[in-house]
């Protein structure tokens, strides 16, 4: 998995494997970046609540794929204890985008300082 910004729109390109996991057709999930409300490292509690639609999930394994939570549509690809990147969403198809990856402190930074450019910041 790898995180691109490209004309102020968060890419994230998802591997075959990972698109597999996750029962995502495309390769990308894309969010513009003035829909990004919030950006952090941390991952978020879960709940028994979540509907899983379609996705995959092994416990303390992986979770991937669309849930649906007292928050809305979420979009996961987590595995094993990886740091995670937790993206707020505000009016896009995913409320919340949470990926994990040993790179995550670096999309983290990039993110952020998008945000930060924006013109409406």
């Amino acid at each position: 998995m790898d995180i691109n910004l490209d004309n102020s729109v968060v890419k994230i390109q998802l591997e075959p494997m990972e698109r597999l996991w996750s029962f995502h057709i495309s390769q990308w999930v894309e969010v513009p970046l003035s829909y990004v409300q919030s950006v952090r490292l941390e991952r978020p509690r879960t709940s028994w609540k979540e509907l899983r639609a379609p996705g995959t999930y092994v416990p303390r394994l992986i979770k991937a794929g669309t849930y649906y939570t007292e928050r809305g549509r979420e979009f996961w690809y987590v595995q094993g204890e990886q740091d995670c990147l937790c993206l707020d969403i505000a009016d896009g198809y995913y409320k919340r985008i949470v990926l994990a990856s040993p790179q995550a402190d670096r999309w983290y930074s990039q993110v952020q300082s998008a945000i930060a450019t924006q013109p409406n910041a």
